[in-house]
């Protein structure tokens, strides 16, 4: 990527004199996009550290601030420096720190005045030409920013308004001057995946997760439907043999028992569901789910497949951390409330495709100190989505 990497620079007015591989995002048919930390000279001598993203995926021609390039094998690579990201047009506003505390700080409650200084940014994901999302942190307080593609804020505000009339913990939104940019205050609770680790969560009953699903709006019947994670278990697959090639086959013959076991067995009639439904998107205070977040997906589609969602995250969970010592013990009193709502195969053999759909992740925990640390965690999370798939295969029999 040097020469890439150094056109790219030199329509900036500047050279490269160290560069960095940070992360690869592969969307298996969509493309490949790499974020590399860059260390580059200007022609009056100025540093600067830059991050520039390089991309496969097809992106038309004349999509401003990008430069365009014959890569290997012809392949046509797109670069943008960050934050211009040529599908995310409300990038750059949210990582101005100054913009963003003046349209989220604002202490209208009283003086009408900022609190002293800007707000501190980070960024908590960013996968190129989707989304991104940001935390902004000033005088102790907290907001969210999240960034997608043009149209799709509007259509994710509706989702949280038709939540919060249905009284589901979606965090209220802070109206903001910035192209598809959603901005939310911090819903209440801590964080599940805290509750897993220290006592595997045992003061939130899993009827609880089942009656919050349950009461989800009617409205959102109304909603596009977007296919489960075990139902794109194929297109997972292959980013799983990217990340572990020498797995291939074993990949592959599970992607198609998974595929089998979602045909054949019952899932139930769709009914109004989250889409993305696990200990990531849930906060809990004294044994209730305080906050549920990340609603993109909702709209019509089965019960079991979101406690599929929950079960194949919770299970990998132990893979991630040794301190989750706690979750097996969970895991099986969340299967035992889950097998009487729903098909207990067809829970097991979708939770399979979700843990599948986990694998190719293990690689972004890599770090400088032991980068195969991430290739142990890849086969513990292959590893538990057979046994899930195994577990199906023997009660649909």
């Amino acid at each position: 990527m040097a020469e890439p990497l150094r056109l790219a620079l030199a329509t900036l007015g500047r050279r490269p004199t160290h560069w960095s591989l940070e992360q690869v995002h592969h969307r298996p048919g969509a493309g490949a996009t790499g974020i590399y930390q860059v260390q580059a000279e200007a022609e009056n001598g100025e540093l600067t550290t830059d991050f520039l993203c390089v991309s496969t995926a097809p992106l038309p021609a004349d999509i401003p601030a990008t430069v365009q390039l014959s890569g290997p094998d012809d392949t046509t690579l797109t670069v943008w420096l960050h934050p211009n990201d040529p599908l995310l047009p409300g990038l750059p506003w949210a990582c101005d720190a100054q913009k963003v505390g003046e349209a989220l700080f604002l202490d209208s409650q009283s003086t009408g005045s900022l609190p002293e200084g800007v707000p501190v940014l980070a960024t908590v994901s960013y996968r190129p030409l989707r989304r991104a999302v940001l935390i902004a942190d000033l005088a102790g307080q907290r907001r969210y920013l999240k960034v997608l593609r043009a149209g799709q804020a509007a259509q994710l505000a509706a989702r949280h308004q038709m939540l919060r009339a249905a009284a589901i913990p979606a965090p209220s939104l802070i109206d903001v001057p910035a192209p598809d940019v959603l901005a939310m205050h911090p819903a209440a609770g801590t964080p599940l995946a805290e509750q897993l680790m220290r006592d595997g969560a045992e003061s939130l009953s899993p009827r609880t997760l089942v009656e919050l699903l349950r009461r989800l709006p009617a409205e959102a019947m109304q909603l596009p439907e977007r296919p489960a994670w075990s139902a794109r278990v194929r297109d997972y697959a292959k980013g799983a043999t990217a990340v572990l090639p020498g797995e291939a086959t074993r990949i592959s013959e599970l992607a198609e028992r998974v595929h089998s076991l979602v045909a054949s067995s019952p899932a139930g009639p769709k009914v109004p569901s989250h889409g993305d439904f696990y200990e990531g998107n849930l906060l809990v205070s004294g044994g209730n789910v305080s906050g549920l977040l990340d609603v993109d997906a909702l709209g019509p589609g089965y019960l079991v497949d979101d406690l599929a969602c929950f079960i194949g995250h919770l299970a990998v969970l132990p893979a991630l951390d040794s301190r989750y010592q706690h979750v097996p013990a969970a895991l099986n009193r969340f299967l035992a409330v889950f097998d009487g709502e729903v098909n207990p195969a067809a829970l097991r053999g979708r939770a399979a495709g979700v843990a599948l759909t986990l694998v190719a992740g293990a690689k972004h925990r890599a770090t400088t100190a032991d980068p195969t640390s991430w290739r142990a965690d890849a086969l513990k999370r292959l590893s538990i989505a057979e046994t899930l798939a195994n577990e199906a295969l023997t009660l649909e029999s």
